[in-house]
């Protein structure tokens, strides 16, 4: 869609506000240099819609990827979006869709991303999943996704920034897919890691989970049956090149996921360009971080503003889950995925799968591991390696336990077997959550610290390990019975 510059001005303005209560007209004005009487003419006649009925229009339909993906009550979300009632709401939503609120969420309607004007798209309700499109690329050197779901810690309760990318990035290509899914076929809910040569605050970055480094970003948007692209920063990578491939996709309407921009090679969502990609914007793990976000902007949709991401050296790849091109990964293929992540071994340092419990416990063991007269750094960097494993484990074999379970229900053929394994990754869980209550509050670093350094508690830790491995070689192996049973197509 093609509007003239300043109702384009207009329609990212109130994408930008669509949670505020009202418009605020006064700076309207100030940002499009008009009076409000001449702006809601000239936007009616460009869009067909009075100013009012544009806005509610937007508010509706940005609430309903809320409505389809989160558990958040229709007055939760009728009061996030500025109505004054459920009541202003319902009627809001019902003229627009023809239904209420709950008849839309009990339905699964699909909710995506639309074109709004050239280069910026927002929330739409949808006929049928979002498709590749091609299309010329626009000649303005900007252009904007506004609507994608935050990306941070603890969103869909989870910890993992990677399958929470790729969540963020599926609810706004209009799929409903639950956080637990994409931590299975990824592979994240089946991953530990342990380096054998030191306390390594890497461990558990998502990129150690199976052989080949980028296979687990591969597998999480394959799985889900879309293309995947993928550009590596190397030695004689440029930041034109990067640049090219961001505008590439965000132009198309698909959001890229990048590693690093802001602070560590963590995975954010990249959800728009300025400045023909100079400047990005999108969502980072660590944008309200102090120690990161020095030089970093906000812009008024929440989004961060980055001008020196490519000089961030943790800037290491950016990736893009595309168009839906073919069918998502069976059963089968994601458990014999999960087997690779979840099977004993040795890559180089590291000990992977179950191998690594015994890394882990060795470390521990070791009489230098944490005594009360080291470096208090570095005691507290074995602390924070000590405790990323323990995450790693509650938010993966929780995940790894919900999608068996949701398996059970679907498999009339294995469904008992795969309830069983979904038993066992909730014993691990349950081993590491009797083991994280040894340390007490994560607040109280202190305490944490003592507890750490405790010999008893040590040995408490050591024991709970073995728990933990014991449950998830059974649950390996019951997957290896089930695959080795399995049709290759199911």
């Amino acid at each position: 869609m093609s509007y003239p510059v300043h109702t384009k001005a207009i329609i990212c303005y109130i994408e930008a506000h669509i949670k505020d209560a009202k418009i605020n007209y006064e700076e309207l004005e100030r940002r499009i240099g008009f009076s409000t009487a001449h702006i809601r003419d000239f936007f009616r006649q460009d869009t067909g819609y009075s100013l009012a009925k544009y806005v509610r229009m937007r508010k509706v339909k940005c609430s309903a990827i809320e409505l389809i993906n989160t558990d958040k009550t229709i007055l939760e979300i009728a009061y996030a979006y500025g109505f004054s009632n459920p009541e202003t709401y319902t009627r809001a939503f019902q003229n627009l869709t023809g239904m209420t609120p709950s008849a839309f969420r009990e339905q699964k309607l699909i909710v995506g991303k639309e074109e709004l004007a050239a280069g910026v798209y927002g929330i739409g309700i949808l006929k049928e999943q979002n498709v590749y499109t091609k299309r010329a690329l626009h000649k303005d050197d900007s252009a904007i996704l506004y609507g994608v779901p935050k990306a941070a810690y603890g969103v869909y309760g989870g910890s993992t920034p990677y399958p929470i990318c790729l969540k963020v990035c599926s609810e706004y290509l209009g799929e409903n897919v639950a956080y637990h899914f994409i931590m299975a076929t990824s592979t994240a809910a089946f991953r530990l890691v342990w380096n054998n040569d030191f306390w390594d605050l890497s461990n558990v970055d998502i990129f150690h989970a199976l052989q080949e480094t980028n296979d687990v970003y591969r597998l999480g948007a394959e799985a889900l049956g879309r293309e995947f692209s993928f550009l590596e920063r190397k030695k004689h990578s440029t930041k034109k090149e990067f640049i090219s491939f961001i505008r590439k996709h965000i132009d198309e309407g698909y959001p890229c996921i990048a590693l690093g921009v802001i602070g560590p090679p963590e995975p954010c969502v990249i959800t728009g360009y300025r400045d023909a990609g100079e400047t990005l914007l999108g969502w980072n793990f660590f944008q309200d971080d102090p120690e990161f976000a020095a030089s970093m902007e906000t812009d008024e949709s929440g989004y961060f503003i980055s001008r020196d991401w490519w000089h961030n050296t943790d800037t290491q790849a950016v990736m893009c889950m595309g168009a839906a091109v073919k069918e998502k990964l069976t059963t089968g293929q994601i458990m014999e995925n999960a087997i690779a992540a979840l099977d004993g071994r040795s890559d180089h340092c590291y000990a992977k799968g179950i191998w690594a419990y015994d890394a882990w416990k060795k470390a521990l063991q070791k009489e230098h591991g944490g005594s009360a007269e080291e470096n208090y750094a570095f005691l507290y960097e074995k602390l924070l390696c000590h405790n990323d494993a323990m995450n790693c484990l509650t938010d993966g074999r929780r995940c790894a336990a919900a999608f068996f379970q949701e398996q059970a229900k679907r498999s009339a053929e294995h469904g008992e077997e795969y309830r069983k394994i979904g038993k066992k990754f909730n014993r691990c869980v349950k081993a590491v959550d009797t083991m994280r209550a040894l340390y007490g509050e994560e607040a109280d670093t202190d305490g944490m610290l003592k507890a750490f350094i405790d010999p008893d508690i040590r040995k408490k830790t050591c024991e709970l390990i073995e728990c933990a491995q014991k449950a998830d070689a059974e649950a390996l192996a019951m997957m290896k019975h089930v695959t080795s049973k399995r049709k290759p197509s199911q």
